[in-house]
């Protein structure tokens, strides 16, 4: 009746409660409007109630068919507790303890992953960005040489505004990935076939002047684009610093040459007059070795705009879609944003991720509590003559509180020392989904043994006060 009735209690909180957590779940995870709670749940929840009642009322079934009746009665009913039955209870709250400090270690690492990941170095500043995101109208703008134009004229009338430090075009949005313009092979001049394979896949971003001051890249060596690279000029590049290490290593990469594909290909060499600083715009997780090429040389389609602003960014926002209404109210725009919107989408499976992992940390941590408060209590209860003959030969009420403490810390101890140990055979699970931290992170694996023993310590308070407050005399008389 009690397993029933929890189930059916359980299948109403998850129905409730399951909007919500639908409402957290990542982008791009597949069907899930089909994740409801059914005719199967309900039966399957039901089987599993059935299942753990059985499993829980075996145990004590066996244990009272073993009773010796005669010597029960004889001690009118107050018999002691069959070892068999303490040994049981304390192993099963040992393992509730040890698959909670399994799953808190886990969400651990998963939140301390998180708080990495938000705080981590993207090589640029995102801090005073904002985002304007365009939609031309074909037939006006999709001449090159007009939409060329068009984005000029809005960043020169965005820069001449007061509280806007920057503008500039951007043709791949903010953590976009791998889509958008790439360079799966490039040859840098005098490599062979061999050492052009060697080269890495490059992220290739098609920038206009300005975009290195506006998004914050630091060029750590050279220069940047001007209005001087347009059609006609000698073709530069600029590469991120990890290209220019892996393509040249140890030389100077300024003045080299590459191209896209291989040493065969017939495309145009490109100067490399400059090296900026790695960053994580394309990929949170890790910086991608990146190519840079003027917009005015390669391709200038940008349908974003990205804006520094000194003045608060509400008043940057507004004033953007007024110029941009400005310029031709044809131009739709479709979101004006600050760039850590951005931010929602690399963080978005990292968080769900922490968020259900602690949930299911915050249950076990929940069960193991109710099972140490359960076997303490009953200890108590089981050990009033002990107690009463204890307090008889002197023992204070704080030695009676540490009694039944140290109990459950014995009880979390080896709980916690299993849990430790599950945790890291458990933790290649993790690996893939881990961000600047070791599976085997010492303060998440302390952290969860620290809680498990303070939630054991506070489960075992109260039976220890109760034990603290006997009266003696009537104990004893009693027994």
């Amino acid at each position: 009746m009690l397993s029933v009735a929890a189930g059916l209690l359980a299948l109403a909180v998850a129905r409730w409660t399951l909007g919500a957590l639908i409402a957290l779940l990542p982008d791009r995870l597949p069907r899930p409007d089909s994740v409801r709670v059914d005719a199967g749940v309900f039966f399957f929840t039901l089987a599993l109630a059935s299942l753990a009642a059985a499993l829980a009322g075996l145990a004590p079934a066996l244990a009272s068919s073993r009773v010796d009746v005669t010597a029960h009665l004889r001690s009118g009913g107050r018999g002691a507790t069959p070892r068999t039955t303490r040994h049981g209870r304390r192993a099963l709250v040992v393992a509730q303890v040890v698959l909670a400090v399994v799953v808190v270690a886990g969400a651990g690492l998963l939140t301390r992953t998180l708080l990495h990941l938000r705080a981590v170095d993207m090589g640029f500043a995102a801090d005073r960005l904002v985002c304007v995101a365009l939609s031309l109208p074909q037939a006006k703008y999709g001449d090159d040489a007009r939409h060329r134009r068009l984005l000029d004229t809005l960043v020169a009338r965005l820069q001449a505004t007061p509280g806007v430090r920057g503008a500039t075009p951007v043709n791949t949005a903010p953590f976009a990935g791998t889509g958008g313009w790439d360079a799966p092979s490039i040859t840098a001049e005098g490599q062979g076939i061999e050492r052009a394979a060697a080269n890495p896949s490059l992220n290739l971003e098609s920038v206009h002047p300005g975009y290195f001051e506006t998004l914050g890249i630091t060029l750590v060596r050279g220069r940047a684009f001007t209005d001087r690279d347009r059609p006609g000029a000698p073709e530069a590049a600029i590469v991120s610093e990890d290209v220019a290490a892996r393509v040249w290593p140890g030389e100077d990469p300024l003045g080299r040459r590459l191209k896209f594909g291989g040493p065969a290909s017939r495309e145009s060499w490109r100067t490399v007059v400059g090296v900026a600083r790695s960053t994580r715009y394309r990929e949170l997780a890790s910086p991608r070795p990146t190519l840079y090429l003027p917009a005015g040389q390669f391709i200038a389609a940008a349908n974003m705009l990205v804006v520094r602003a000194d003045a608060p960014l509400g008043g940057v926002m507004d004033v953007a879609r007024r110029e941009v209404r400005d310029v031709d109210p044809d131009i739709q725009v479709l979101g004006v944003f600050p760039f850590t919107n951005f931010l929602d989408k690399p963080l978005a499976r990292p968080r769900f991720n922490a968020f259900l992992l602690g949930l299911f940390g915050a249950a076990a941590l929940l069960l193991a509590t109710i099972g140490v408060y359960a076997v303490m209590a009953a200890s108590v209860r089981q050990r009033y003559a002990e107690i009463g003959i204890r307090v008889a030969l002197g023992a204070t009420r704080a030695d009676v509180r540490w009694l039944v403490i140290a109990e459950g810390l014995r009880l979390a101890g080896i709980g916690s020392a299993g849990g430790l140990a599950g945790a890291a055979v458990t933790a290649r699970v993790f690996r893939g989904l881990l961000f600047e931290i070791q599976p085997l992170d010492p303060a998440s694996l302390a952290g969860a043994a620290l809680l498990m023993a303070s939630v054991c310590v506070l489960a075992s308070w109260l039976p220890a006060w109760h034990a603290a407050r006997l009266e003696v005399s009537a104990v004893l008389r009693e027994h």
